[in-house]
């Protein structure tokens, strides 16, 4: 896959959660994580597996409970930055499950001045897992499940919550 087709995956297989509302009016928070799940079972060791991936704002990628990456690098509105990851030495036979967690800092949040975002928040994901002849697509646009977790908060207004405004999240949830 050329650089400018994965590109133009990735624009394309954008993803995010029903009835969102990217505001902090009311909820006293900066951000929300969305959890995005995919899982699949290899019959044998896979043999290549390379994805391609990025988030607005922040991820967090869990394969089969292990944390394998934060990202995505900073951005700018004129340049995104991608992730190209090899998440194969945490795959195995049998059961796998792989987890973005994603933390959007909202749009309308005076908040983690930092981070670029964009008006829509999403998760992108291209790539595929080979095993054999068997292949599973990993493409953000089929088989992922969402949750909000609404339990997560970054508060605003309060005295120690300067974190948001002068450095970079680490996204620290287990």
């Amino acid at each position: 896959m050329g650089k400018l087709q994965r590109l133009n995956d990735l624009q394309a297989n954008w993803i995010w959660v029903p009835g969102w509302i990217d505001s902090c009016k009311g909820n006293n928070t900066a951000g929300r994580v969305v959890a995005f799940t995919r899982e699949f079972n290899l019959e044998q060791p896979p043999d290549e597996a390379l994805i391609h991936c990025s988030a607005d704002t922040r991820y967090k990628l869990i394969v089969n409970g292990k944390r394998v990456a934060v990202g995505p690098s900073r951005s700018s509105s004129l340049i995104w930055y991608y992730d190209t990851l090899d998440i194969r030495p945490w795959l195995k036979t049998g059961s796998n499950v792989v987890e973005f967690l994603v933390l959007r800092y909202f749009s309308t949040a005076r908040a983690a001045f930092p981070f670029e975002r964009t008006i829509y928040p999403g998760l992108t994901v291209v790539g595929n897992v080979r095993a054999g002849e068997v292949t599973v697509g990993l493409c953000s646009a089929e088989g992922w499940q969402a949750q909000v977790y609404n339990h997560i908060r970054f508060p605003m207004g309060l005295p120690d919550d300067v974190f948001l405004h002068v450095s970079q999240s680490r996204l620290s949830i287990s």
